[in-house]
């Protein structure tokens, strides 16, 4: 993965679910919004977290699902 962002987004998910659940997560919600890591850009950030804080809210809680989604969002206001 040599997107930057895309770098960003998983170093989230990783420190929440893992690396094998946060690449299969990024991959999925990618494609979900008509995308992939490699072409992610800041404007599909805000629709990215939140479906990333449905998929992480299932293998970690609500919480740590919101706290992900929250810091995906921060992304965008930092490119």
């Amino acid at each position: 993965m040599v997107n930057q962002l895309s770098q960003q987004v998983l170093k989230i998910l990783t420190s929440a679910v893992g690396e094998f659940i946060a690449r299969a997560t990024m991959k999925k919600n990618c494609e979900l919004i008509g995308t992939n890591p490699e072409e992610l850009s800041p404007e599909e950030l805000p629709e990215l977290a939140a479906r990333i804080e449905k998929s992480v809210s299932f293998f970690a809680g609500k919480d740590v699902g919101k706290d992900v989604a929250e810091k995906i969002r921060g992304l965008g206001s930092a490119t």
